[in-house]
């Protein structure tokens, strides 16, 4: 994915969140819900795939024997 692209939220989902924090921000359970999915859509959109994620392992070595 190119980092142009725009990520793809339903814009009913993107309303709620812009009036949410038009407002001060969540203030309960449900506003909370709201803005919590609309930042993982948002953070889904742009996370690598798996397929070209680098991995970095490390081995850690036990004992003096």
């Amino acid at each position: 994915m190119t980092i142009d692209k725009k990520p793809k939220i339903s814009r009913q989902l993107e309303n709620f969140y812009k009036a949410i924090m038009k407002r001060g921000g969540p203030r309960g359970v449900f506003t909370q819900s709201i803005v919590d999915e609309y930042e993982s859509a948002i953070n889904d959109e742009f996370t690598p795939e798996l397929e070209t994620k680098k991995i970095n392992i490390s081995f850690l070595k036990k004992g003096g024997k």
